[in-house]
């Protein structure tokens, strides 16, 4: 389980720390914080990036924008402009590259929270059609009062007390329905959902997640042991619903 990696590309070193500081806070973690266009793509080809926060005024010969259109030849990241530039021709400049979210400067920790929402929400969106991408069809200004679970690329995204926490499949353990309500434990903790639970099956579109009770799905990747009616994972002793133990069964067959 991990949270949300995130790139700060800003020329000005204090406002690079405050904002550094600021997303720690919000429980986010800060790769590297940077001042250019070469050193913000050199890290970017490194490692794995789940967001940039891209000043659009920084040193060197690229600006924000063209650093971004550089990024965008080889990388799908999401985005978000930073800037205290707000004429026409820099804001028409900033489209023709399609950011995720636009802050002007200054801006508070709701406004940054509220623009890192959705830019994972925006970037999803734009994923091919046949994939799953959100399962929170909520108007933007009532994201932050919304769970939400996203599939971005390989990663799990699942909106918990007002932020993002980053998750793969071979995290989670099974799913327990509790009506309207669905957990998703996972080996670090658990999660909840205010989704019914075929509802989050059927989104996570993963083979492996498959009912064995009415009130249980489990990743029968992780599966520790099983009996004529539980199923053993971890720590964990799981019913198996007798409608359900054949389907089961098959499932096992074909691993």
């Amino acid at each position: 389980m991990e949270t949300i990696h995130i790139l700060v590309v800003e020329d000005e070193a204090i406002l690079a720390m405050d904002l550094a500081q600021r997303l720690g806070d919000l429980g986010y973690y800060v790769v590297d914080t940077v001042d250019n266009g070469p050193q913000a793509l050199e890290i970017v080809r490194q490692q794995p990036i789940d967001l940039i926060l891209m000043d659009i005024h920084i040193m060197g010969e690229w600006d924000g924008i063209e650093t971004i259109r550089r990024m965008q030849t080889t990388h799908s990241i999401p985005f978000i402009f930073l800037t205290a530039m707000t004429d026409a021709t820099t804001i028409e400049r900033a489209r023709q590259v399609s950011p995720s979210a636009y802050i002007t400067k200054p801006f508070n920790d709701l406004n940054l929270r509220i623009a890192i929402d959705l830019a994972i929400h925006n970037f999803a969106a734009r994923l091919p059609a046949d994939r799953p991408h959100t399962m929170d069809t909520a108007a933007p200004e009532s994201l932050l009062k919304n769970e939400a679970l996203l599939l971005v690329k390989d990663y799990y995204f699942i909106k918990q007390n007002y932020r993002f926490i980053k998750f793969q499949l071979q995290d989670v353990l099974f799913l327990q329905s509790d009506g309207n309500y669905t957990d998703i434990v996972t080996r670090e903790g658990k999660y909840t959902l205010r989704v019914v639970m075929s509802k989050v099956i059927e989104k996570m579109q993963a083979p492996d997640i498959v009912r064995v009770h009415r009130s249980y799905a489990i990743n029968r990747r992780v599966i520790d042991g099983f009996g004529e009616s539980e199923i053993i994972i971890g720590k964990h002793t799981l019913p198996i619903g007798r409608s359900y133990r054949e389907e089961f069964m098959k499932g096992l067959e074909l691993m």
